[in-house]
């Protein structure tokens, strides 16, 4: 892996850096200003509420300052090139590998009693391990993919509406290509944008944009077979081309425009969200085989003064109960194997018709392979990203926008 090189900063930066610091943690929040207590900077919707609102209950006599951060990983990076304004703890997305390179900043989990071999699933521990062995990051959530479906919009169109039937039907990408055709000569699209489907025909495989030794992956076969697939599902007119979390999905959900997509468990509250109704959607599993990605971290600066009690506080946060609890009343689906038994994970749930829809995550998470994540993926991501959007606009052709695409990465790759 190549290190990440970090921009010197000019005096007047620094300032700015130490105002912009302190306008987030210096002021306001619970025991601002003192230095003897444990600081968690957080992002909004990145750790459970019961996790917030009973860790200063369950240690009485600890000081735990929570200050909820916006722009956290861009104060973070900052304080630690400034060498000031730091917290004990901070909430670290998919983009831990980013920090692999400044991997001395963050505390060693293990030499605090964390075990990377049990309790989480595997692929998390992986993803906050760098390559040396030092586990920088604790599990919080993960995203478990899934093929989520309305079961009216399937009925309507002939189709199975079980999710055994729909899993069965869907389990080889063929099989959800069928699928997509059949919604799509009835009215209704089966595929919203095709970048998670490209991303989840990797990760099932286990395979990242690099390998261990650093070698690059992304313009192997497997990757261009993925690229093709998603591109042709574009160019023959089977997604409603809108991606998650923007209006236009919200819109073509209302519509009925939308009645299957690809995504992670966290996308389900997008779903009611978007107004559509309680009782018709069904989750089946992943097309292809099982496959995750994302979630977040709970990271210890080997700054802090209190990293054991940290490490304590780390540890309650996350444990099976207030994961279980993050999933159920936060949407954040758990790394906890013990949260997977969880009989409040396992219910069923009434949105879902009564499907047991936490129980086939837990599987999907439980059952994902590895894939490796480094400080470069960024750069892959957002190339590939770019090119399926070209196609979905008819400005490239699948051939020419994966070339542009490839010739992107090696250019950025090259100036590092």
């Amino acid at each position: 892996m190549r290190s990440r090189k970090h921009p010197t900063l000019s005096a007047s930066a620094l300032a700015l850096t130490t105002a912009l610091l302190c306008s987030s943690a210096c002021s306001g929040g619970i025991g601002s200003g003192d230095s003897d207590a444990l600081t968690i900077w957080y992002g909004s919707g990145s750790v459970p509420t019961s996790a917030v609102k009973g860790v200063q209950k369950q240690f009485p006599d600890m000081k735990i300052k929570l200050l909820r951060t916006s722009d956290l990983e861009t104060k973070l990076k900052l304080a630690l090139q400034t060498g000031s304004g730091a917290p004990d703890v901070a909430v670290i997305g998919n983009s831990i590998a980013s920090y692999t390179s400044i991997a001395s900043k963050f505390v060693d989990l293990t030499s605090l009693g964390a075990d990377p071999t049990k309790d989480y699933v595997a692929w998390k521990w992986a993803n906050a391990t760098t390559p040396e062995g030092r586990v920088i990051g604790f599990p919080i959530d993960t995203g478990p993919q899934a093929l989520f479906y309305r079961t009216d919009l399937f009925a309507k169109a002939g189709l199975p509406t079980g999710p055994s039937e729909v899993s069965a039907m869907t389990s080889t990408w063929a099989g959800y290509r069928t699928v997509a055709e059949k919604t799509a000569k009835e009215g209704f699209k089966a595929c919203d944008a095709p970048q998670q489907i490209y991303a989840l025909q990797l990760a099932q495989k286990g395979q990242g944009a690099f390998d261990s030794s650093g070698t690059y992956l992304g313009d192997g076969t497997l990757a261009r077979q993925a690229f093709d697939y998603s591109a042709r599902l574009l160019s023959d007119g089977l997604c409603v081309k809108a991606e998650p979390y923007s209006t236009d999905w919200s819109s073509a959900v209302a519509q009925n425009k939308l009645g299957a997509f690809v995504g992670p468990a966290y996308e389900a509250p997008l779903i009611s969200g978007a107004g559509s109704p309680s009782g018709v959607w069904r989750v089946a599993e992943p097309p292809g085989g099982a496959g995750s990605k994302g979630g977040s971290f709970m990271s210890i600066l080997s700054s802090s003064k209190h990293q054991k009690d940290a490490y304590a506080v780390v540890k309650w946060m996350m444990n099976s109960t207030n994961q279980t609890s993050g999933y159920v009343k936060d949407g954040l689906f758990p790394s906890s194997l013990d949260a997977y038994k969880d009989p409040d994970l396992t219910a069923p749930q009434p949105y879902f018709g009564g499907q047991k829809a936490g129980a086939l995550f837990a599987e999907v998470a439980e059952n994902s392979p590895t894939v490796l994540v480094t400080p470069q993926d960024a750069t892959v991501e957002g190339a590939i990203s770019g090119a399926l959007t070209s196609v979905a606009q008819g400005k490239e052709s699948a051939t020419s926008a994966w070339k542009a695409a490839q010739e992107q990465i090696a250019e950025q790759r090259k100036n590092g």
